[in-house]
């Protein structure tokens, strides 16, 4: 360590620093409450704080070999230690959330892989997994969404809320667990009747963004790297906003049908999918314009 240059804190930084390490505990204790309570989060908060308590107190208690440079820039001893209590209390907050959405992905390796709770696309079954192991509910018709948690004073603290459990959720799930359908001749056949069918003003899919619009443009097709942005653009709307029941994206064109949101995402399937999608829009304009003469 020959050739650094090391500073100490003054007794009036200590002082500081301890003030801001217990609002610091304060804010934590508050936010971490709230968290569990709007979520029914089982945790022993006690001994959280306590844990969290002594560790951010050992930061402060030897604060030794503090840089006093990094590089070119100068070092504040205080403002090093207190970036270190900050990074503390982040981390412990996302382990909090990471170890709980762990669980959460977890629990669907006991459901019945026809579960209700396993249908549809990865958010949909992030969100009904969560639902289930934080509330208890076994369907999902007619139940309130997961409430949102108010982060109270310390956006330091952000991770303690809803949003970033349900991405961790789907992260681990997903990485773990989750397996997407590939799409096979029905699926594909379903998805160009989708892309390019009229549906009734009472079809569950009559508002969904759809490609009906390229069969009355131009008699010749456009190019299939047009048409793949074209169909990506309706996947991704459909994704988004496609119609849902119970927290579950419903079948195309009814319930004997397939969700699509269940298959492969567009923008990563083989060039035999995207083959078979562009000869059917081709066979589709043929045939309307051969209607239309």
């Amino acid at each position: 360590m020959s050739g650094t240059t090391y500073q100490d804190v003054s007794k009036e930084e200590r002082q500081e620093l301890e003030y801001e390490r217990l609002e610091l505990l304060n804010d934590f204790k508050e936010q971490l409450a709230v968290f569990c309570d709007y979520l029914k989060v089982d945790l022993d908060q006690q001994a959280t704080l306590k844990s969290l308590d002594t560790a951010t107190a050992l930061t402060l208690s030897s604060p030794r070999y503090i840089p006093a440079r990094k590089g070119i820039l100068k070092i504040s001893a205080q403002g090093y230690l207190s970036s270190k209590l900050v990074e503390k209390v982040k981390s412990t907050a996302t382990d909090i959330v990471k170890a709980l959405a762990n669980k959460i992905a977890d629990s669907s390796q006991k459901l019945p892989c026809n579960d209700i709770a396993l249908k549809g696309s990865a958010d949909s079954i992030t969100s009904k997994l969560t639902q289930r192991y934080l509330f208890g509910h076994r369907g999902f018709c007619d139940i309130e969404p997961i409430p949102e948690v108010p982060t109270l004073r310390n956006k330091d603290l952000s991770a303690l809320c809803e949003r970033h459990l349900l991405d961790r959720v789907k992260e681990h799930y997903t990485s773990q667990y989750h397996r997407y359908r590939l799409w096979d001749g029905r699926a594909i056949a379903l998805f160009s009747s989708y892309l390019f069918d009229v549906k009734s003003e009472e079809h569950y899919f009559f508002d969904s963004k759809n490609l009906i619009h390229l069969l009355d443009n131009d008699p010749e097709p456009i190019t299939k790297e047009w048409f793949k942005d074209e169909c990506i653009e309706c996947w991704e709307a459909l994704y988004a906003d496609g119609p849902r029941y119970a927290y579950t994206e419903l079948a195309y064109p009814d319930d004997s049908g397939v969700i699509f949101e269940e298959y492969v995402p567009l923008d990563m399937v083989s060039e035999d999918v995207w083959d078979s999608l562009y000869e059917r829009y081709k066979n589709k304009l043929k045939e309307h314009v051969e209607f239309a003469r």
